[in-house]
Formats: structure tokens, sequence, C-alpha cells
């Protein structure tokens, strides 16, 4: 329809008044009813809210989402589903969402409690007495931040949940808040002719204002709302239209509109340059600037519309999720397949656009939609659908391959086969490549045909392409790829001298494209690789299983989605994520009419390739949370972590709800890394183990596509251990030094401690030799030799001067060693004493007894100087028999008893010091000084007690016990 055949254009026409011009632009907003393609779309929490009443969805101040719903509240982070309960609700059903300026939200139930949602947790705000409570509760964020409730009576409370104040409404209700340009709340009072306005604590009651007969088209019980820049009133019952003024108040009836007489019921969401018009039905309506619309998304009940801070629009529906449009320019499906999914997709320019269905229909569609069916014998899916611009004939196969006469409308079966694809060569020449070989056909009109197989191609055939510069037939097959001439010769085409398997061909510009899994696209000119093309998304080569070249741009559809590529393989759109496509229900597309049509589970989809995303805001990357050793820490703390918080983790989101699948974190921790690292946006936690103490800075930005978001950063320090801090270090140098240096001079004292030891050891051993050396003892000993000389005994004179030899030789040897075995130290004992018999003659007699004593070692020369004391002060002085017993005993230590029968220590002492000795003995000083030392030396109690004996109070010698510490062989 022209505007010229527009009634309203007339109207607007033959009016000249303000009003009669007001008029006829707002009659623009709604008098024409215009077709518009419903707008493409896809679903979040499909699985999460399956079955599940979806009444509000509200966006908080960190862009996250919160779910009213019927069994309570939910919030989502663009990864992650989580329910929050509300303790103190007295139903799980929540409606009304609210937001004030602080990020507080606000929230009611059907049992009059609102309720408050702060920092993910939700409490009871407040609680409506029963004089204040109606069935249909308003909320409204007032511009002192203040919350206002509607019920029977209007209440304001502020952050405390302290009532601020109250207005009693006089037996009736308010219907919903409508926010003003001059940001006061308003409040239309239901079945009245007047409006409630809220500002900085203060109430106005203002009446609307009509004419005659505006008045009496009205129910008063009105809806207002914004459209851009002009405001409307919507009258529930009567369903009438009016232009609003907010300046005095005013209604300007406006013609009728049907889209508000869908339902018994309307329910209308503003989202600025739009207004949706729902109802108890499923579908809505979206009125614009331009038009109103046809009524969208008929299979969904929508029960709330939020436009997002991305520019998406949140439809709220019951039991399927959310769904999501993320721009009212783009189409969704012209037409619906969801019970028989198109398979196939052909452009032909006398047909239309052709479908092959997965049934096996054959079908023609316009551009409006409409459908033709051109064949429904099919036993199975068409998956090839071929034909030429310059052929009368289309090639499809749906259980028997066949041919479709586009000038008679009919269908001539042509081979029993599985149809792979299909080449012509001329109008009437064709080629077939099937699951058996390559079949050579040539059409001579109606259902006649010549045909044969071309030699040498009896296997699977996969793909098959004609370049018609140079004349040849390009095909791929299971033994690979090969190229026939006019003649019907093949030839090879190898890659890097192997045979190649490409999954699809294409002819374009006197080249042909071959999409290869393992080399990409390999470029063909005139039977020769000249160049690979290697397509890349996400960092990583794509398998491409379908191409096209529009516009010198690659088309291609991969295992993972439908892509655009220029030339050199550089990725220029992923088409599935913004054309709202899952990359998994695409089954086919082509190009028609220079639009690209896209087939997928839903039906099949117009997509205009020249639409151009980049002007659409991306959002920034942000950090979510930080988590020290497993805890989580506050982004706006002091980022100064002690030494042993090493393990530091960041959760990264973004907060969009598009194109998941094609964005990229790029994010390097500098002080630990130079190159930056890349992720997919659900790998979104980065981790570092065990980092060194030290300066850090990790940054972070988000990639699609090529396209950028800032980079934002977190810097953070970890301390020294205090152990490597420059005080402690120093403090260990000291105490160490200082240690070293106290060690040393302990060990110095014990050295020289023990030096003195062993000097005073050695001069106590050389005393002992002196004892038994001294020149007395020699000349005793010589002359009692001599004296067996004299007499002729030269045996026994012979015997003695060994003895002595051999005394001399072990006391010299002996006194080297710090122990010596006891075996030893007797047979010492014994060559001493016989030489001191010689010396005492026959009347001296000596006795050594061993009791118990085996595999022990003492210090040599021990025992003698207490037998020469016995000798030398004991026995010496004595007149008639002599004799001297010495008793060893093992028990914990060595125990030596040297018994004499002598004068006793008195008598001794009297005869000394009357009488200048010429024989010095081992003094008792020197005897005590060597056991003093002993026993410092080797850890031991040497010690001898001296005990005088007696017979009939006469002395009668000495006994000396001796307690010697014993060292054990092994």
């Amino acid at each position: 329809m022209t505007k010229t055949q527009n009634p309203i254009f007339h109207i607007i026409k033959s009016s000249f008044s303000l009003f009669q011009k007001r008029l006829a632009f707002v009659l623009l907003l709604f008098g024409n009813l215009a077709f518009s393609q419903q707008p493409a779309y896809f679903i979040l929490g499909a699985d999460q809210f399956k079955g599940v009443q979806i009444y509000d969805v509200i966006q908080d101040k960190d862009l996250n989402y919160w779910f009213a719903t019927n069994e309570g509240l939910f919030y989502f982070d663009y990864l992650h589903y989580e329910k929050v309960e509300c303790d103190e609700s007295k139903n799980n059903s929540l409606f009304g969402f609210k937001i004030d300026k602080e990020g507080n939200i606000y929230c009611h139930n059907l049992n009059h409690q609102i309720f408050q949602i702060v920092r993910k947790k939700c409490s009871l705000f407040y609680e409506l007495k029963t004089d204040e409570a109606h069935n249909d509760i308003v909320l409204a964020i007032a511009n002192d931040d203040n919350v206002i409730v509607g019920g029977r009576k209007i209440i304001v409370l502020n952050k405390n949940k302290s009532v601020v104040q109250r207005y009693e409404l006089k037996k009736s209700s308010v219907g919903v808040s409508f926010l003003r340009k001059d940001k006061k709340t308003q409040f239309h009072i239901s079945g009245t002719d007047s409006v409630l306005l809220y500002s900085y604590g203060v109430f106005t009651k203002h009446r609307l204002h009509f004419d005659s007969k505006t008045h009496q088209a009205v129910s008063n019980n009105y809806i207002f709302f914004n459209l851009k820049n002009n405001s409307f009133a919507l009258d529930l019952g009567s369903k009438n239209i009016f232009k609003f003024d907010q300046f005095d108040f005013s209604l300007s009836l406006l013609p009728k509109d049907k889209t508000f007489e869908r339902s018994p019921s309307v329910r209308l969401n503003s989202t600025g340059d739009e207004a949706w018009v729902g109802g108890t039905l499923p579908g809505l309506n979206l009125l614009t600037e331009k038009s109103s619309s046809q009524v969208y998304y008929q299979d969904y009940f929508i029960s709330d519309i939020l436009k997002n801070e991305e520019g998406n629009f949140l439809l709220s529906t019951f039991y399927n999720g959310v769904l999501v449009i993320p721009d009212l320019k783009i189409s969704d499906v012209v037409r619906s397949f969801r019970d028989d999914p198109i398979a196939t997709l052909y452009s032909d320019n006398d047909l239309g656009l052709l479908l092959g269905s997965s049934t096996g229909n054959l079908n023609s569609m316009s551009s409006e939609g409409s459908l033709k069916n051109l064949s429904k014998t099919g036993k199975r899916p068409i998956n090839v659908l071929q034909g030429d611009p310059r052929s009368d004939l289309v090639l499809f196969d749906d259980g028997f391959i066949k041919a479709y006469d586009k000038n008679t409308g009919k269908i001539f079966p042509i081979l029993q086969s599985s149809l792979k694809d299909a080449v012509f060569t001329s109008k009437t020449t064709f080629y077939l490549g099937t699951n058996n070989g390559i079949h050579k056909f040539k059409w001579l009109g109606a259902n006649n045909f010549l045909k044969e197989q071309l030699n040498g191609f009896e296997n699977r055939v996969y793909s098959l392409e004609y370049d018609p510069n140079e004349k040849l037939i390009y095909t791929t097959t299971a033994n690979g790829m090969f190229v026939i001439d006019s003649l019907g010769e093949k030839y090879s085409i190898q890659y890097l001298g192997k045979d190649i398997f490409p999954n699809t061909l294409h002819y374009f510009n006197g080249k042909i494209y071959a999409a290869d899994k393992k080399n990409g696209i390999l470029v063909i000119e005139k039977v020769k690789i000249v160049s690979a093309i290697a397509p890349i998304v996400n960092r990583k080569k794509v398998t491409i299983t379908k191409m096209l070249i529009f516009k010198n741009t690659i088309l291609a559809k991969t295992t993972d989605g439908l892509f655009q590529f220029d030339l050199n393989g550089k990725l220029i759109k992923s088409i599935h994520s913004l054309f709202g496509i899952s990359a998994k229900r695409i089954l086919d597309f082509t190009i028609h009419q220079n639009y690209l049509w896209v087939s997928h589970s839903e039906g099949v989809q117009k997509v205009d390739l020249s639409y151009d995303p980049s002007k659409s805001k991306f959002p920034d990357v942000r950090i979510d949370r930080l988590l020290i050793n497993d805890e989580e820490k506050s982004l706006n703390q002091v980022a100064n972590f002690e030494s042993n918080k090493r393990k530091i983790q960041f959760v990264l989101s973004l907060p969009t709800l598009q194109n998941h699948e094609t964005i990229h974190y790029h994010y390097k921790l500098e002080g630990y890394e130079t190159e930056w690292n890349i992720t997919n946006y659900d790998l979104n936690k980065v981790t570092y183990n065990a980092l060194a103490p030290g300066k850090y800075s990790f940054l972070v930005k988000a990639e699609n596509q090529g396209k950028f978001s800032k980079t934002i950063s977190y810097s953070f320090n970890i301390a020294q251990p205090y152990y490597l801090k420059w005080w402690f270090i120093g403090s260990i140098i000291s105490l160490f030094l200082v240690f070293v240096f106290m060690i040393y001079r302990w060990q110095l004292n014990i050295q020289q401690r023990k030096s003195k030891q062993l000097n005073e050891i050695n001069v106590s051993k050389l005393t002992a030799i002196q004892s038994q050396m001294n020149p007395h003892f020699i000349f005793n000993a010589l002359n009692s030799i001599q004296d067996l000389v004299l007499k002729g005994d030269i045996e026994n004179s012979y015997s003695y001067i060994t003895t002595f030899s051999n005394l001399v030789r072990r006391t010299l040897n002996y006194s080297e060693r710090d122990f010596i075995d006891f075996d030893q130290e007797i047979k010492l004992l014994e060559l001493y004493l016989s030489l001191e018999k010689l010396r005492f003659k026959k009347d001296f007699n000596f006795e050594i007894i061993v009791k118990n004593v085996d595999e022990i070692m003492l210090p040599p020369l021990l025992v003698q100087p207490f037998i020469e004391n016995s000798l030398v002060h004991g026995l010496l002085h004595k007149h008639g028999e002599k004799s001297l017993k010495i008793t060893f005993e093992l028990k914990d230590i060595l125990i030596c008893i040297v018994e004499d029968n002598g004068i006793g220590r008195e008598k001794s002492k009297i005869i000394k010091q009357r009488q200048r000795p010429e024989h010095e003995s081992f003094s008792g000083k020197a005897i005590h000084n060597r056991f003093n030392i002993l026993s410092k030396v080797y850890a031991g109690e040497y010690g001898y007690t001296y005990e005088d004996l007696y017979q009939n109070n006469e002395p009668s010698g000495t006994r000396v016990t001796l307690h010697i510490p014993v060292t054990r062989k092994f």
C-alpha cells in the first residue's frame, strides 16, 4: 500500500491544525500495519528453565542477570546458573523487579512481601499490612532512591526499611508506575481520571484532561508508556490508545489499533524505541516508530521483555527459557520446516529457491515464503540438488536419481544409485558422481537419455566440478583426486607427492578450489596446485564440508559452524553465531538473489551478508573473582599478599550473550611471562600455582573475530618471605658469625683442655716410666743380673736380662697408647714383679689373681705405680716374709685390689722423714692428677682408695682399691 492509497495519509493531508498534525504523526506510528519478518533469536536457559514460568528478568549493576520465577529466584553470571534462596518468603513465586541507584534489587511475591537483594543475598524488606495490601502490588524506585510500594495505600520506604510516608487512596488502588521525562514517578489511580506524582518526598495529584468525545470512550484504567520521544496511554477496558501530554496531562484519542485487541488482557513493555504488546495468548506484537507488527513468536507465551545493556532483547517465557533477540534487523526463518527439515538448497533462476526435504519432498519457495511442491514421491532425504543455468533439467536423488524438466514439470527417473554430486558440461550433457562411479548422460529430450559409465571410475565419488575454460572435469573419489579431459582420459592430482581427498570442490574465476581436511583449501589452475589457503577459526584450522565463493569471499560450512573468509583464509565473520543459528543445526546453504539462504533444523533463513555488526558495542572484559590460595579475596582491597599467598586464580567473564563460541580471552602476567596466552570463553579460570615473591600485573582483553575489548589490568605484590628480607638476612649472618665464633672458642677451649690433659697424661706416663726406669731400679736390676753372672748362673742371668729388656721395650711401647689389652697390662706387671723379686731375693712373693675378666682394654701403666709404692714404702723395710697380692675382678667397672703385708703407711712416713731417700717414688699427687685427667678425657670415674690393715692393733699392711672404667674390645 502506497501513501496515496492509505486513507490515513489523506486525513493528514486534509488537516492543517496543530492537533491534526500531531494526530497524523501518531497515526503513522500505529496506523500502518506492514508485513515484517520475525527477528532471529536464540534461547537462553532452555535446559535450566524447562518447565519453569519466568515472570521477570533484570540486570544488576555488574550486568549479571536475575530471574524471578514460580520456582524462586535465579542468578546467572553468563556461565553458571545459581538459585538464590529467600528464606523468609511465604511463596516461591516472585515478581516485579526494580533496581535503585546503588544496585539493590527489589521484588515481591503474592503474599504481600517485599524483598531486597544485596550482594546475592535475598532478605525481607517489608511486609504489607492488611489495610495496605492489594492483589496487584506495584513497585517503583523514586528519584530520591526511596522504594515506593503501591497497593491500597502508597508507602514510601527508605534504605533502613522504615516507612517515611503514606498516601491514602480511599478505596482505590494504583496501576503500573510510569517514569516521566522529568524523572518523577507517576501512578494512575485506578477507576478515576487522576494521576499521582511523587518527587523527593512530595505527592501531587493531577486530573487528566479529555475532550467530550474522548471522555466517553474510556474506562479509566490506564497503562502509560513511552515510544521513543512520545508518550501514550492505553485504556485497558476500552482498548483505546491516546497520545499523552506529560506537561498538561491531556489525553488525545487515536484511531483504534488491532494490536491491542488481540487478547482480552493486555500487557505492555516499553524498551525505549519499541513497545511490546502481549496478553493472555502466546506471542506478542512489536510497536516501533514506523509500524506495528504481525504477531511474533506464537509458539511461546511471553511474560516479560528486557532490553539489556548490550542491546539484546530478552523475552521471558513460560516453560521455554528466555528468547534472546540480538538485533531486530536480523530476520528469523522465512518458513519453518521443523517437521520436515530441508536437507538441500539450490538456487534456480526459473524456479526460485529449490528445497530438498528430509522426507524426500522437492519444493520451490519464493522470497516471501510461499511454497510450491514439485515432487513428493521420495523415499529418502534429498541430499543432492544440482542444475545449470544453461539447462532445463534439475537433478536430484530421493531414493532414485531423477531429472526434473523445468519446462514441463515432469520428472524422469534416470539411474538406480546414490547420487553424491553432478555437473553439467553443456545444456544437455551432464555427469553424475555416485556411490559406484561416474556416469555420463546425454539428454535427447523427454525421457530419452544416452548413458555410459566412465572407465576407471567404479568406486565411490565424493564431489564433481567442471572447469569450462579448460574443458576439464575434476573429481574426488575414494582413491584420490583426479581430472578428466574431453577424451575421457584421467590424471591423478597430488600434493607434496601424496594423494589428496578433498571433501568438496568449487569453481571460481578460472580456478578450482578443493577443500581438503589435511591441507585446507588447495587452489588448482590448469591441473596444477598453485597455492594453499588455511582458514583459521579460534586459532585452529577448520574442516570444510561445503563452500561457495561469493563477492570474493569464501562461504564455508564446517564442523564448527558457518563462516565467511577472505580469499587468504582470514575470518571475516561467524555467520551462524551472528544470525542466531546454532552451529550444530546447519544442514545446507546457498546463494539466491544475492542473499545467503541457510537451512537448519528450525527452517530456512534468509541472511543479508552486507549486515555489519562492527558498529555494535563490544563489552569490556572483567575480572569477576580473585582467589588467593583458593580463598576468595575482594578485588577492591589492597593487593599486597603475604609470602605464603602464592597461588593466584582469576575468574574472567565478558558480559555478553552473543558469540560465545568465537570469543577468546587474551591474557598474560607481567613479571612472570612475556607472551600472551589465549583461552576460550568458557575456559575462564586462569590459575598461577606457585608464584615467586615480586611485583606482577595481570593483563586481560577479550577478542571476537579480530575485534578486541580494551585491556584491563590488576597489579599485585607478593611479599618477600621474612627469611629473605635484608634485616632478617643481616640478623642471620650476624647470629651465624657469633655462633661460629662461639663454636670456635668452644672448640678452641676443648682443644686446649684436651691438649693440656694429653700433656698431663703424657707427663704422668713419663713419670710412670721414670718411676720404673729410675737409676736405683735400673742399678738394682743390673746388679742382680751381674751377681748371677759372677756366680756362673748363666741361664738365670740370661733369663733376667731378657726379662729386663722386655720390660723396658713394653714400657716404652705402651706409653704411646691410650689403651692396651688387659692381658698386655698383666704381662707388664708380671715382668716388673719378676725383676723386683730378684731384688728382694727369696723372701718376696707376689700373686696376681684375675676373676671374670675378658676382652677389655684399659689405660697403660695405671696399676704399676700402686705396686711400686707397695714395694718401696711397704715391703722394702719389712723383715721377714714379704708378700704382694694383686686381684682383678670385672663388675660394672674393673676393680683392682693391691694388697701387701708391709709396715703400713704410718711407719713408712716416719722412715721417709727420718732419712733422705735416694729413690723418689711415683708421688700420690701425680697419681691423683692422672686419675682426674683420665676421668675428664674418657668420661668415666677413675678412682682409688687406701686402706690400712691391722693385726692385733698393729699395722700389718696396706690395701689399695682401684676403680677403672674399661673399654670393650668388640
